[in-house]
């Protein structure tokens, strides 16, 4: 017998599937012009072996370091729904010289986290790790420094409301794996600084051959 939240997951599932008719499925031809650059919301794709529903769309516009101006680079993130085990999964893709498509596997936090002497590792040690070009260690892999960036987080393009992010990336040494820190700016206020409060979320990514995902709707909007 199904608890409560997994029977909510199956019934969120099995409305879902239920939404799909014949006239929004893309033919074998429109699928092979179809990339995850052309899914919305409402889309259905496959990838590696599972089905995911594209719930949401947001998008990273990067900024200068203090947020005052936008650059060009930009990354667009698609929150989505895998239909067989109803989980939330988030895949990301940019333009940087060609197509780059990454899918997150997990979120972690910082207690995970070490440097090379073994210590635990916090918030309080970014700035010296991006100085020094340093590595984090997770579950015993090394992840080198790459970039940090600021962003203007949108959620779906309709949305007004927009949010500064910090980005810190780090790339696995052997393997081609991502662990992204990313630091954000909270609304809430410390009253004892009169400072903003931050935020911090971490996620190991994978990269993902853009030929892997196949579009099997292009979705409602």
């Amino acid at each position: 017998m199904l608890d409560a939240s997994e029977q909510k997951s199956f019934e969120e599932r099995f409305t879902l599937i239920r939404t799909l008719e014949k006239n929004q499925l893309l033919s074998p031809e429109q699928s092979i012009g179809a990339t995850i650059t052309t899914a919305c919301g409402g889309s259905f794709f496959t990838c590696m072996g599972q089905t995911f529903f594209v719930k949401q769309i947001s998008r990273y516009q990067e900024t200068s370091e203090d947020y005052s101006h936008m650059l060009d680079y930009e990354v667009h993130e698609l929150t989505c729904l895998c239909m067989e085990t109803g989980k939330t999964v988030y895949f990301e893709w940019e333009y940087d010289d060609e197509l780059e498509v990454t899918k997150t596997i997990e979120s972690i936090k910082f207690s995970q986290l070490t440097d090379d002497n073994g210590e635990k590792i916090d918030h309080d040690d970014l700035d010296q790790i991006v100085e020094d070009e340093d590595m984090v260690i997770y579950q015993g892999k090394k992840f080198w420094y790459e970039d940090d960036w600021a962003a203007i987080y949108q959620r779906e393009e309709t949305s007004e409301k927009k949010e500064p992010v910090y980005f810190y990336e780090f790339q696995e040494e052997n393997q081609p794996l991502f662990l992204t820190i990313e630091r954000w700016a909270q609304s809430s206020k410390d009253s004892s600084h009169g400072r903003s409060k931050k935020e911090y979320q971490i996620f190991i990514s994978q990269p993902v051959s853009p030929g892997e995902i196949t579009l099997i709707t292009k979705g409602a909007k």
